[in-house]
């Protein structure tokens, strides 16, 4: 949903099974313009539409169990098929929740298709940063504009959740900042936690990020709440804050299991420039 290509620096020519620039989806109404990233459950890729409008195409492609024949997704064996289907239909239904959640701080979805063997969705084009490239530049956010991108997510969260759905993948880098600094959430991750809960096969992949995943992430079939995201975005904006990531929560649990302090230091009485309020709540 970014401006930038191949935004962990990757070339298209290090994952071969992207598809390439010119490729048609939808009978023509999409055409690939170039590969954007790669996360194990799906590929990203900047393309434009039949009215040359500039969209974020998302290819469900879960890797442990597919291969691409030609522009066709496919199971790997006989043995991942049940799960593959599942996949993309789990894929389609969370992209249909999604585009309902019509929110100025939420990314659009246009729409969602099946094409080559298994589905995509159309998503608005961000042209900006996102706050992990903000946060790691000289010119750091100012305290007041921070604390304003954070009512504006929260107000969106609590939207999302107000209609049963959660995120389960808020990062720094799944927030996106137009050129006004206006912040806007991308990348849902419960269909990939939906599938790896339902499939064996999906299961060795990890739906968790090391920092910002609360510790029922980590738990097979262990419930998980809103104050999941919360734990995510209070991790993010630790993140932002200190250009640290923060301990992993296993490795907090463990110390304090252990009797051991937590590793994870409070941001409360640090020079921040940030309101020791805003600090505390974090």
């Amino acid at each position: 949903m970014t401006s930038k290509s191949s935004s962990q620096d990757q070339s298209s020519s290090d994952f071969s099974d992207e598809l390439k620039p010119g490729t048609c989806l939808l009978h023509g109404q999409y055409v690939i313009s170039q590969f954007l990233n790669n996360g194990g459950f799906g590929i990203t890729y900047l393309a434009k539409d039949s009215l040359h409008r500039l969209v974020v195409i998302k290819e469900c492609y879960p890797e442990a169990i597919c291969r691409r024949d030609g522009d066709t997704v496919c199971a790997r064996s006989r043995n991942h098929g049940e799960a593959y289907e599942k996949m993309v239909r789990l894929f389609v239904e969370e992209a249909r929740n999604l585009a309902r959640l019509s929110h100025p701080n939420i990314v659009g979805v246009h729409q969602v298709f099946e094409d080559n063997g298994t589905a995509y969705m159309a998503l608005d084009y961000v042209d900006g940063l996102d706050l992990l490239e903000l946060a790691e530049r000289k010119d750091a956010i100012a305290p007041k504009a921070l604390e304003g991108m954070v009512i504006k997510l929260l107000e969106a969260i609590e939207f999302i959740h107000s209609e049963g759905i959660l995120h389960r993948d808020i990062a720094p880098d799944n927030i996106l900042l137009r050129d006004n600094r206006e912040p806007i959430l991308i990348d849902f991750g419960a269909a990939r936690e939906t599938v790896t809960r339902a499939t064996r096969y999906l299961g060795a992949i990890q739906a968790v990020k090391d920092g910002y995943s609360p510790q029922e992430f980590y738990v097979a079939d262990a419930d998980q709440f809103p104050s999941s995201d919360l734990y995510s975005l209070g991790a993010s904006l630790y993140h932002v804050i200190t250009r640290e990531i923060p301990p992993n929560a296993q490795e907090r649990l463990s110390a304090i299991a252990g009797g051991d302090p937590d590793p994870c230091k409070p941001l409360a009485g640090r020079e921040t420039g940030h309101s020791e309020t805003f600090l505390a709540s974090i």
